[in-house]
């Protein structure tokens, strides 16, 4: 099972890829495609979604306890509330795997964070 701790690993090795070609942004998928944030650590899937606000619930996420987490954004000058599941899998279109967690919440924004 993913946990929180494990997120932060798989961070530093998107990251590690975000250097040598990944180039952003890029489409990719969990069980839905979704767009790769330039972070190189969280992709958005809804258009109501900005990356921006994708980096700060995965900040939240990586902070907060538990699953459900509050998260600003800046576009909108809001906070959200946002339902984040561990135990997906993102398929990056360089060929990586990363472990990840999605999060919906907001109206009706779709976050996927590793």
């Amino acid at each position: 099972m993913l946990t929180k701790a494990a997120l932060v690993g798989g961070a530093a090795a998107a990251a590690i890829a975000a250097t040598i070609g990944v180039a952003a942004p890029a489409n990719a998928y969990v069980d839905e495609s979704f767009l790769i944030c330039p972070s190189g650590s969280s992709g958005v899937a809804t258009s109501v979604t900005s990356c921006a606000f994708a980096d700060n619930v995965r900040h939240s996420y990586l902070t907060q306890p538990g699953q459900v987490v509050t998260a600003y954004s800046p576009v909108t000058g809001q906070h959200y509330t946002m339902q984040c599941a561990e135990g997906f899998r993102a398929y990056l279109n360089n060929g990586m795997t990363m472990r990840s967690a999605r999060c919906v919440g907001g109206n009706n924004a779709v976050v996927v964070i590793w």
